[in-house]
């Protein structure tokens, strides 16, 4: 994994998220396939195929497919609008692809976690329905002293965050070398305190 959630394209995520595998489905699936050699339709086709297969692999069972499926949807609609994702934009363009490939990829993982289909739907129906809930700080709290860390690391590793980086090189600055350290305590501190419960890793399973 290379900072996935800074991503600002479909295609960056799958690049950065899951190396290993994303590079197998790429290598041993999309290129024999034809890649994006043989036309667009065609490419659009292997995207969608590959990413259906790659869900699959996840197991057998129809949320990982429809998962596979919306990545594989998701990242034909990007080439097909964008044509050229990696394209460089400017700092407010960027920003706002960042914040779209976040939340795409993160109501995806209701697909991936929930076994039910019709859960991930009453998840989404509820996001949308539950107007009259108040913010709790008992749970805001928690989920604000989690994320904080995790959000400063990806932000302070991010290219364009200059402060942190050899203007010349743009390579870690003696600053970010001696910080690094201690946002990775915290970070480890804070999964010591997690009182949640105890559940297998995911990929244990496969």
């Amino acid at each position: 994994f290379n900072y996935p959630y800074i991503s600002k394209s479909i295609a960056e995520f799958w690049r950065r998220w899951h190396i290993s595998l994303s590079t197998w489905l790429r290598d041993y699936l999309y290129f024999p396939l034809g890649g994006n050699r043989k036309g667009q339709v065609r490419t659009y086709f292997n995207l969608f195929i590959v990413m259906v297969l790659g869900g699959l692999w996840h197991g057998a069972a129809w949320s990982y497919a429809v998962w596979g499926a919306y990545h594989g949807l998701g990242l034909a609609i990007e080439r097909l609008v964008l044509r050229d994702p990696d394209r460089e934009t400017g700092i407010f363009v960027s920003g706002l692809r960042m914040v779209f490939v976040f939340t795409f990829v993160t109501l995806g993982w209701l697909l991936f976690k929930l076994p039910n289909f019709n859960e991930a739907v009453d998840f989404l129906r509820s996001i949308v329905a539950n107007k009259g809930l108040r913010p709790d700080l008992a749970v805001i709290a928690p989920v604000m002293l989690f994320s904080m860390p995790v959000i400063g690391y990806h932000v302070l590793s991010m290219k364009g965050v200059l402060l942190w980086r050899s203007r010349a090189t743009e390579q870690p600055s003696h600053a970010w070398n001696r910080l690094e350290p201690v946002i990775l305590a915290a970070l480890l501190v804070l999964l010591f305190l997690n009182y949640g419960t105890s559940t297998a890793f995911i990929y244990f399973q496969f």
